[in-house]
């Protein structure tokens, strides 16, 4: 059962790692059962075995096996792997140009927090001869900086900087603002992100999203709007994550009208909201009773991509007409929303409506709303309480008795 269990898990992987045929597929995934099959002891034999049993593989096999044995949870038997290919390149001998197969080691290295073993693979790279380049640097210091030795990871930094052919690039900045992100060191995020600037290079999606994170976190909101102020003068789109914080920096300040700030900034920009953002800003909207900003906000928002919280937001404007006796809006907005096909979600809403037509004695258009809506909406207890207590007191006693009728008929006594 365990094996079986190892093995959905296993393809689960290489669904996602390997770009294989369904005939390599195969293979894999018989190599796969049997490295979770076997001992530890005999990962390498297993994989010796099978490179002998088919000559013509692909050199770069041991990848997606490696990747899909530490998304099982078997981190040791992906170590062996690593060994193992570490042992044949020594034993084979590879281009002394080409030092891909060792950046590629040292990055599941850093995948799985095996510094040791990614100091091995890089002094056999050296000793070798191998023309070492950024990117087997950039390797060796991310997996110092997933295993949290920040020394290590400078040092090297220093190194590349004195070198001819290894310069730092990007990502070599993005590795270091995205760590000090995660150890919510601010002062280091800040230096590392003006070294990047400094050195020519615009950081990366994923590094801005760091520091936008990051500065908001600490409570740095003087930082997360510069960095966001850099990102938008660079062109970049934000991520929803970008957004969100973007949002908390709103949310933090005395602006007056930041939920419409924010909704001209997305506009602006043609960005995409989330849903979690959406239903953010309808909460913020709420609690400032900023109907212009729940306007702006489904004026901007894809029906299709945010069906439920469209519909959530036409009911909270209606909701908002209505208790505030703003008949005209309220019927407008009513419209609009069965227009685009949708209906209320609860019987508070549709309650909200029915006290205001009572409040400014609008008894016939009460009437045209509820026959608007009586084929796709079912009237609760309640609403049908509201209907007679009103009909009631203002001795309509036609529309009382009709209405009385039609809750027997709803099933209500």
């Amino acid at each position: 059962m365990a094996i079986a269990a190892a093995r959905r898990r296993l393809w689960r992987g290489m669904r996602t790692a390997a770009a294989a045929t369904a005939s390599g597929e195969e293979l894999y995934g018989s190599l796969l059962s049997r490295l979770v099959a076997e001992p530890e002891c005999r990962v390498k034999a297993t994989m010796e075995e099978a490179t002998s049993s088919v000559p013509h593989r692909d050199g770069a096999f041991w990848e997606p096996l490696a990747a899909a044995l530490l998304r099982a949870s078997y981190p040791a038997k992906a170590h062996l792997v690593l060994e193992w290919k570490l042992e044949k390149l020594l034993k084979e001998g590879v281009n002394s140009h080409n030092c891909e197969p060792y950046s590629t080691m040292i990055h599941f290295c850093g995948d799985t927090r095996n510094a040791a073993l990614a100091m091995r693979v890089f002094e056999c790279a050296e000793a070798r001869g191998i023309q070492l380049n950024t990117g087997i640097f950039n390797a060796l210091i991310n997996t110092f900086l997933a295993v949290g030795d920040l020394l290590a990871a400078v040092t090297l930094y220093e190194t590349m900087e004195e070198m001819e052919d290894s310069k730092p690039d990007r990502a070599t900045y993005d590795a270091f603002i995205c760590a000090f992100s995660r150890l919510r060191s601010g002062d280091a995020m800040m230096s590392w992100y003006l070294a990047a600037k400094n050195a020519g290079f615009i950081p990366g999606i994923q590094a801005f999203e760091s520091l936008m994170v990051g500065f908001v976190l600490l409570n740095k909101l003087d930082d997360a709007e510069l960095v966001f102020t850099d990102m938008v003068s660079f062109e970049m789109k934000p991520t929803c994550t970008i957004l969100e914080a973007k949002l908390e920096v709103f949310s933090r300040t005395e602006e007056v009208n930041r939920v419409k700030s924010f909704i001209k900034l997305v506009s602006d920009g043609n960005w995409e909201l989330n849903k979690a953002l959406v239903d953010r800003l309808t909460r913020l909207c709420l609690d400032g009773c900023e109907v212009d900003g729940m306007e702006q906000l489904l004026a901007l928002i894809q029906t299709e991509a945010h069906f439920s919280s469209v519909t959530q937001l036409h009911c909270e404007i209606i909701r908002f007409y209505a208790s505030a006796d703003l008949l005209s809006d309220m019927e407008h907005a009513i419209d609009r929303m069965l227009n685009d096909g949708m209906m209320f979600l609860c019987a508070e809403d549709v309650e909200a409506v029915i006290c205001s037509y009572f409040r400014h004695k609008a008894f016939d258009r009460l009437e045209m709303f509820l026959n608007r809506i009586q084929s796709l909406y079912m009237l609760t207890r309640s609403s049908y309480d509201i209907l007679v207590a009103g009909f009631r007191r203002f001795d309509l006693h036609q529309r009382l008795e009709a209405t009385i009728k039609d809750m027997r008929e709803a099933g209500f006594a």
